[in-house]
């Protein structure tokens, strides 16, 4: 779109039909094949002085044909994706602007509707729908209790996404860093990871692993991918996980290693002698490099 198309909207008569120039420049953006930076730039400029004078039926049709776009302004895409999800639907749905870490973000904000709108997303990351899912059921069953208010589970969901969101922003999520920042309580990692592995889906507990962890994608498959749960429960010791939830966990990962009753109370014994300082150094040189899982062995981390 050219900088005279953009004045000859935005000037005369157009200028006092905030509506009918908003639709126009947005409709003249979307029939681009390739907008420039600054075409891009200049949609910006002149959408968001008339948003707060447009309808919800201008911003829901806006939506719509941005939710296409793969270079949608940032801008306009931030004010449509923060609108109440019945109008900001066709973007949370379709729109390949939006980054896991934005979908993220507008769960965190705005809670279980705009959560079931984003888990319909055909590409949605399989750990975070996981989640989602697991996350919304929840909701569900509290907002059967009640009908005032933020529900616990509600803001126990958005918790757990900002969670997840700075682990996505970092290289090392959830804090794992030397620097000293807080890493994830216990019952934060063991909600996440629970809720992963008992969704089903492919991939998704590895995942978890990853970012809760703050280890690399393969090094949380060579964790599951280990003969025994040896390596999975140094990493769930280093989280400081009780006895119960490591036992579900790994019985959950390894399903095989648990046909006879002798065998739980073997895995209780070795979860209980593992120290979890030294089980935190093991994790920490996974982190680091320093070591893969499965090469470092567990012996260091058992208590004298």
């Amino acid at each position: 779109m050219s900088s005279a198309v953009f004045r000859q909207l935005a000037s005369g008569g157009e200028a006092q039909r905030p509506e009918r120039l908003f639709r126009a420049a947005v409709s003249a953006f979307v029939s681009l094949t390739r907008p420039t930076r600054r075409e891009i730039a200049q949609l910006d400029d002149l959408a968001l002085p008339l948003y707060p004078l447009i309808s919800a039926e201008t911003r829901r049709y806006a939506a719509a044909v941005l939710s296409e776009c793969r270079t949608p302004p940032q801008g306009l895409l931030k004010k449509l994706a923060d609108e109440p999800a019945e109008i900001s639907a066709s973007l949370l749905i379709r729109s390949p602007a939006l980054s896991d870490v934005d979908l993220i973000g507008l769960i965190a904000r705005h809670g279980k509707a705009h959560a079931r709108v984003i888990g319909r997303r055909t590409d949605l990351n399989p750990a975070i729908a996981a989640l989602t899912r697991a996350l919304t059921a929840q909701i569900a069953e509290t907002d059967s209790q009640t009908e005032t208010g933020d529900s616990a589970a509600e803001a126990d969901v958005r918790n757990r996404l900002r969670l997840i969101m700075r682990a996505a922003n970092s290289q090392a999520p959830l804090g794992w860093q030397s620097n000293g920042a807080e890493r994830p309580s216990a019952g934060d990692a063991g909600r996440i990871l629970r809720a992963a592995a008992l969704s089903g889906e492919q991939d998704a507990f590895e995942n978890a692993l990853s970012s809760v962890l703050g280890i690399t994608l393969q090094a949380a498959r060579e964790i599951t991918g280990f003969p025994t749960y040896g390596e999975l429960i140094i990493a769930l010791k280093a989280l400081e996980l009780g006895d119960a939830e490591a036992f579900l966990l790994s019985a959950t990962a390894f399903p095989g290693l648990f046909s006879q009753r002798s065998a739980i109370g073997f895995f209780l014994e070795r979860y209980m002698v593992l120290s979890p300082d030294a089980a935190r150094q093991t994790l920490n040189d996974w982190r680091t490099g320093a070591s893969h899982p499965g090469h470092a062995g567990q012996p260091a981390a058992i208590s004298k």
